[in-house]
């Protein structure tokens, strides 16, 4: 009996050494488990648990500041150039005839160097970082045509019917932009690696446009043959508002990778455009400096904006992982919306009545697009 008690008791206590071994080991097991879930988990602000995204921004062992520098060498892209078209007037026992057969002629720009300088802080509060980007960009172009009588041009900047023998036009645009960003980087795989980014933006963008027509004497009616008439059209807009976007990486190894950023905006926009036109002073002599007429104009318009960058990079660090380099070469484009509010001449209405003369200009805005395209590249420093 005695023996029976004993073997009883003897399975008894090794089940229960079992039981401790398993359940330490269980125990064991859940502190690790733990300590892999804080490792890729993080609380929300409702206090429960979501997936934590490794950062995918370069950490260095010196400060948490970068720099970039850009170099653009973009073509400009705007509407509402046009400033003359070619004629080849008929006369009919010395009468033109109100036939026009022609060219329409408007500037095209070239490809100018622009720059873009960055500043930024890598947050110790969950890996978000802060940026403040300007770009700095300025293209103009000069255009001009003539035609010998019979043919003539005639001026689209001007309100007066005048037939030119020559109309030369310059145009320029002047663009200065600062984006400040706040961002996160993150892996979303082994090989991807997202960037959003919530930015406010503000654009200034200068466009002026000056034209001179020579006239002809193709009417025989012109005491100014030869004479030149000026227009003088300027549009100043200044936008701010909110910015969105999403830089991407695809690691491709050996520290090449290939990027997509895409960004957008709408900026409330504050236009200040201009329109003067002069006379030759020699014929108009009572007139200022031959100036006819001088019209401002204040308004606001929401002007959209959408920005995409494509290309290649590469990464490296540097000095024992104390500064890490970074290159990055593409394809740009920079769209606005109908930026570009410069006055145009309409239609101009002259009634005389006795010694009285009135006059009605009308006229209306260009309400062009502007765009900037080209290649970009970069250079980033992390220190």
């Amino acid at each position: 009996m005695k023996s029976h008690f004993s073997k009883i008791a003897s399975s008894v206590a090794f089940s229960f050494v079992l039981a401790s071994s398993a359940f330490a080991g269980i125990d064991e097991r859940l502190d690790t488990l733990e300590k892999d879930m804080q490792e890729i988990s993080a609380r929300n602000p409702q206090d429960t648990l979501g997936a934590s995204f490794t950062s995918s921004r370069p950490e260095v062992k010196g400060t948490n500041w970068f720099l970039t520098f850009d170099l653009t060498y973009w073509h400009t892209k705007m509407g509402g150039t046009e400033y003359a078209y070619s004629l080849q007037p008929q006369l009919n026992n010395g009468v033109l005839l109100p036939n026009i057969n022609g060219d329409l002629k408007e500037n095209d720009f070239g490809w100018d160097v622009g720059v873009k300088v960055g500043l930024g802080y890598k947050t110790p509060h969950d890996t978000w970082d802060a940026f403040v980007r300007y770009t700095y960009f300025n293209g103009d172009t000069t255009s001009s045509s003539s035609k010998a009588e019979p043919s003539a041009l005639v001026s689209l900047t001007n309100f007066g019917l005048l037939f030119a023998s020559k109309v030369k036009s310059h145009v320029g645009v002047d663009y200065d932009n600062v984006d400040i960003e706040l961002a996160r980087s993150y892996f979303v795989s082994s090989r991807l690696a997202f960037r959003p980014h919530f930015d406010v933006k503000t654009t200034w963008i200068d466009i002026d446009q000056d034209v001179q027509i020579t006239a002809s004497s193709i009417d025989n009616t012109s005491n100014t043959i030869g004479l030149d008439y000026k227009t003088k059209d300027d549009c100043h807009f200044w936008g701010l508002g909110p910015r969105a976007g999403i830089d991407s990486k695809w690691f491709l190894g050996y520290g090449f990778h290939l990027f997509g950023d895409f960004s957008g905006s709408v900026q409330y926009g504050y236009f200040k455009t201009e329109a003067r036109e002069f006379l030759p002073p020699s014929a108009q002599p009572a007139l200022n400096g031959g100036e006819a007429f001088k019209m401002k104009h204040k308004f606001h318009r929401f002007i959209p904006f959408v920005q995409m960058f494509l290309g290649l990079g590469y990464d490296t660090y540097i000095n024992n992982e104390n500064q890490h380099l970074a290159f990055k070469l593409g394809y740009e484009v920079q769209y606005y919306w109908r930026v570009n509010q410069i006055n145009k001449s309409d239609n101009f209405t002259a009634v005389s009545g006795g010694n009285l003369t009135q006059a009605r200009l009308m006229f209306e805005k260009a309400s062009e697009d502007l765009m900037f395209y080209g290649i970009s590249g970069e250079v980033r420093l992390d220190f």
